[in-house]
């Protein structure tokens, strides 16, 4: 399972929150938010609205 998180995001927080509660093993993947790397063609092909997070399982 993979999650593309920005360490300063507060909803990234909620779900890696989320995650550590139900005990599942994630990969953090990160995407800088300051760089608009969420706005290049690669990540919006997992996320056409480039929001953040995504999770991929």
């Amino acid at each position: 399972m993979d999650l593309f998180t920005y360490y300063r995001s507060t909803s990234s927080y909620r779900v890696r929150l989320a995650l550590a509660l139900k005990g599942l093993d994630y990969r953090a993947v990160p995407v800088n938010l300051l760089s608009g790397e969420q706005h290049q063609p690669a990540y919006r092909a997992l996320n056409a609205q480039g929001r953040l997070p995504s999770l991929r399982l």
